[in-house]
C-alpha cells in the first residue's frame, strides 16, 4: 500500500463519490478494518494487555494523538478561530487526569473509555459526513447525527449487556454504570431501541441512494463501520476487552493519520500552512517524515512513563495511562472541533477530487 498522497492534478466534471480516490479511500478508511484483529492475535501469543497497549500506543495510537496538534495548536488560523480550544485542553486536562488519576483511578478510565467510544464514533460519522458530500448532497445535522447514532448504537449494544451484568471491566477495574440501570430489563429495551433505530436508518438510506444523495462508498464505509462496532465489545471475544478496543482505536488511529495528512497537504497547497518545519511535514509523498516526528514525540511521552515508574513509585499501568490520558484527552476535546468546525471540517472536500 502506498503512503503518497499527492493530490489529483486533473480536474474532475462531476464530484467523485470518492473522499480522495479509490486506492486511498478503501486503504486508509475501508479496509483498514484489518488491523482490528491484530491485537486480539498478538494477545494469543501471550502479550499481556499492558504489552498490547504500549504496542499499539508506539506504532499508531501515539502518533494519531500528536498528530492533531499540527492542526491545532501548530496552526494560526485555529489559534485565531478557536483560542479557547487551542490553548484550555492544554493546560485544563492534564490537571484533572493528575487529580483523579492519583485519587480516583477508576473515575480516571470510565471517563476515557466513555469519551474514547464517542470519540470513535464522532470521527466515523465525520468520514461518512464527507462522504455524503462528496456525492454532491448538502447533509444537515439531522443526517450527522443519525449516521453518529446508529454507530453508536451498534457499539453499545453489547456493552450495555455487559454493564448490566457487571462484565465490563478494564484491566481489572469496572467501568462505572448507574446501579438503577442494572435491570435484566435494560440490555433488552436497548437492543429494541437500535434495532428500531438501524431499521429506520436504513430505509432512510435506501431511499437517499436511489435519489442519488448518498453513494454506495458511503453505504459500504456505515456497514463495515457498524458491523465492527457491534463485534469489539461482544462476547465472541474471550480476551480482555482493552485488547479487542485496541483494535478498534488501531483501525480509528490509522484512518485518522491519513485524513490529518492529507489536510495538511491540502492546507499547504492553500498556502493556510505557514511554520516552516511544519510545510515540511505536510508535503505530499512525505508521509514517513510526518509519521516520524509523531513516533518521535511518542517516543519522548514513553520516556516520561518510565521516569515516573522509577521515581514516583507508582505503578507501570498508572503511569501509563496517566502520561497518555493527560495528551490523549486534549486530542478528543480538540478533535470535536475538527470534526465540527466549519473551516476544518470543509477542508478536504473543498479540495480533494
Amino acid at each position: 500500500m502506498s503512503m503518497t498522497m499527492h493530490a489529483p492534478s486533473h480536474t474532475l466534471a462531476a464530484p467523485s463519490p470518492w473522499i480522495v480516490s479509490p486506492r486511498w479511500d478503501l486503504s486508509w478508511l475501508t479496509f483498514s478494518a484489518l488491523l482490528v484483529p491484530l491485537p486480539i492475535l498478538f494477545h494469543s501469543f501471550r502479550i499481556g494487555p499492558l504489552g498490547i497497549d504500549a504496542l499499539v500506543t508506539l506504532l499508531i495510537g501515539g502518533p494519531h494523538m500528536y498528530a492533531t496538534f499540527l492542526r491545532t495548536v501548530f496552526d494560526g488560523g485555529f489559534r485565531t478561530r478557536h483560542p479557547a480550544a487551542a490553548w484550555g485542553p492544554v493546560v485544563v486536562i492534564p490537571a484533572m487526569v493528575l487529580t483523579l488519576g492519583l485519587t480516583h483511578f477508576e473515575w480516571l478510565l470510565s471517563l476515557f473509555f466513555t469519551w474514547a467510544s464517542l470519540h470513535i464514533c464522532d470521527q466515523a460519522s465525520y468520514i461518512a459526513q464527507l462522504y455524503r458530500e462528496r456525492s454532491g448532497g448538502k447533509p444537515t445535522l439531522f443526517d450527522r447525527g443519525l449516521d453518529f447514532t446508529v454507530i453508536a448504537g451498534s457499539l453499545y449494544l453489547f456493552a450495555i449487556h455487559r454493564f448490566v451484568n457487571n462484565a465490563f471491566s478494564i484491566e481489572g477495574y469496572g467501568i462505572f454504570f448507574p446501579e438503577a440501570l442494572k435491570r435484566p430489563w435494560v440490555p433488552r429495551a436497548f437492543a429494541f431501541a437500535v434495532a428500531a433505530l438501524v431499521a429506520f436508518w436504513l430505509v432512510r438510506t435506501v431511499n437517499q441512494l436511489t435519489a442519488g444523495l448518498v453513494s454506495r462508498q458511503y453505504l459500504l464505509f456505515m456497514a463495515l463501520t457498524m458491523g465492527i462496532s457491534v463485534l469489539v465489545p461482544s462476547y465472541l471475544f474471550r480476551n480482555e476487552l482493552s485488547v479487542t478496543f485496541q483494535g478498534f482505536n488501531a483501525w480509528h488511529s490509522f484512518q485518522y493519520l491519513g485524513l490529518t495528512f492529507f489536510a495538511l497537504n491540502r492546507g499547504k497547497a492553500a498556502g493556510t500552512v505557514t511554520l516552516g518545519f511544519l510545510q515540511e511535514l505536510a508535503t505530499p509523498g512525505r508521509f514517513f517524515r510526518f509519521y516520524g516526528w509523531n513516533v518521535l514525540l511518542t517516543l519522548g511521552a514513553g520516556v516520561l512513563i518510565l521516569a515516573m515508574t522509577r521515581f514516583a513509585g507508582l505503578p507501570p499501568q498508572q503511569c501509563y495511562y496517566l502520561v497518555v490520558l493527560s495528551i490523549l484527552l486534549v486530542h478528543y476535546c480538540q478533535d470535536a472541533v475538527l470534526f465540527a468546525a466549519y473551516p476544518e471540517a470543509k477542508l478536504i472536500t473543498a479540495s480533494a477530487g
